[in-house]
C-alpha cells in the first residue's frame, strides 16, 4: 500500500510565473507554430499590451528577455521584430555561458568531438561524388586563405557544412552548425596563431581523404583528430590571454 503523503511532500514551493513570462512563452509558442516567422514585425507595445491584456510594464520586461534570447530584434528609432533564428542569433546566452570558466570550452569541444566523429562517419558512407568534389575545392580555398584568418574562417565553415549535409540528418547539421558558432568566438584568437591554420588544413586533408575512401571509422577517427588540435590551440591561446 503507498504510504500516506508527508509534509515533507509540500515542503518545495510552488514556482508561479511573472506576467511577463507568460507572455515571453506566448510569443515563442507563436514562433514555434509558425504564427511569427523571421523578419516579421511585432505590434506596438500598447498594442501587444491591450491584445495580451497584461501591462505595458510587463510587455516592456517581456521584449527584453526575448532580446537577450536573440528571438526579438529592435529597430534604430522603435518597433521589434523577430530574428532570422539562426544560430549567431539564439546561441548568445550560451556563448556567454562558456566564457565564464575554461571547463566549459572543455566541456564545449569533447561534445564536438563527438558529433563531428559521428558526422563524418556517417557522411563517409552517404557522401556523394559531387560533394567530394566541392570539399576539394573548398580545401583549395583554405590553401589560398591560410594567412588570411577572416577568410580562412569563411572556408572552413563552408567545409564542415559540406559534411554535415552529406551526413544526411538535419538535426545533425543544426547541431553541427551551432557547436561551431559556439566555438568561433573563442576561436578567433587561436586562427591568428602562426601555425594553427595550417594544422586544421593538414587536418581537413586527412579528413577528406578518409570520406573519399568512404571509410566510415578512418574518418570519424580524423573528425576527433582535428577537433582535439582545434581545442588545444584554442585553450592555449585562452591561457596566454589571461596571462597577458
Amino acid at each position: 500500500m503507498k504510504s500516506p503523503l508527508s509534509a515533507k511532500d509540500f515542503e518545495a514551493p510552488i514556482v508561479r510565473e511573472s506576467v511577463a513570462e507568460l507572455v515571453v512563452r506566448r510569443v515563442l509558442d507563436m514562433v514555434k507554430a509558425g504564427v511569427l516567422k523571421p523578419g516579421d514585425a511585432l505590434p506596438p507595445e500598447r498594442d501587444l499590451a491591450v491584445t495580451l491584456n497584461v501591462s505595458r510594464p510587463s510587455v516592456r520586461e517581456a521584449m527584453r528577455g526575448l532580446t537577450v534570447l536573440g528571438v526579438v530584434r529592435t529597430r534604430q528609432g522603435g518597433g521589434a521584430y523577430i530574428s532570422d533564428l539562426s544560430p549567431d542569433s539564439l546561441l548568445g546566452p550560451i556563448q556567454f555561458y562558456l566564457s565564464l570558466d575554461q571547463t566549459n570550452i572543455a566541456e564545449l569541444y569533447d561534445v564536438r568531438m563527438l558529433i563531428e566523429a559521428d558526422v563524418a562517419r556517417r557522411a563517409a558512407v552517404n557522401i556523394t561524388a559531387e560533394a567530394l568534389a566541392k570539399l576539394e575545392e573548398s580545401l583549395a580555398k583554405q590553401q589560398d586563405t591560410v594567412s588570411d584568418p577572416i577568410a580562412f574562417r569563411n572556408a572552413d565553415f563552408a567545409f564542415h557544412e559540406l559534411i554535415w549535409i552529406a551526413a544526411g540528418n538535419a538535426v545533425l547539421k543544426r547541431i553541427g552548425e551551432s557547436l561551431n558558432v559556439l566555438g568561433l568566438e573563442f576561436r578567433k584568437r587561436a586562427s591568428e596563431t602562426p601555425g594553427v591554420l595550417e594544422q586544421s588544413l593538414r587536418d581537413h586533408r586527412a579528413l577528406l581523404d578518409a570520406l573519399k575512401a568512404h571509410d566510415p571509422e578512418a574518418a570519424a577517427r580524423a573528425a576527433e583528430a582535428h577537433m582535439r588540435n582545434v581545442y588545444r590551440s584554442t585553450i592555449k591561446q585562452g591561457i596566454k590571454a589571461e596571462e597577458e
